[in-house]
């Protein structure tokens, strides 16, 4: 038979572990999980940054494949300033090029932000022309997110 000191032992320990976390156990815990919550939703917003500007760089340079062909087709070796990417899209009897559309989704000449992309002839990068996006902010310029991407 056990002793009364160990039963009240063995009671006072039942009663600990069923008593739950204290206020400040669980102020400290809310607390953790607010900082982790933090730093990985900074991260994650750093990362679709880059991605929507890794994507901008390859539609660019797919849309510059595009006006190439249709240049080509078209018989003009360079756009004028004013070109309107949107006649990429049109088929030859809706007065696009002989070979087209050379862009079959209208959303392909728009940058991820949901801007169109920005014709720039002659190019500052390249030696023909550019084609750009100025970045999430939609300005000329700009760090990060919010920097001009140029095929």
């Amino acid at each position: 038979m056990q002793s009364k000191s160990t039963m009240n032992l063995l009671r006072t320990t039942s009663r600990r572990a069923r008593r739950g976390f204290t206020l400040v156990e669980v102020i400290v815990i809310v607390t953790i999980m607010a900082l982790l919550v933090t730093v990985v939703s900074t991260t994650l917003v750093q990362k679709m940054g880059q991605a929507k500007s890794s994507l901008a760089q390859t539609s660019a340079a797919r849309l510059n494949q595009s006006l190439t062909s249709y240049l080509l087709d078209v018989g003009v070796s360079s756009p004028p300033s004013d070109f309107d990417f949107e006649v990429l899209t049109l088929r030859p009897e809706d007065g696009g090029g002989p070979n087209g559309p050379y862009v079959t989704n209208v959303d392909d000449i728009k940058d991820p932000w949901g801007r169109n992309f920005v014709l720039i002839n002659p190019g500052n990068v390249n030696l023909t022309w550019d084609i750009t996006s100025y970045g999430e902010d939609g300005q000329l310029g700009g760090e990060g997110p919010a920097a001009d991407v140029t095929n």
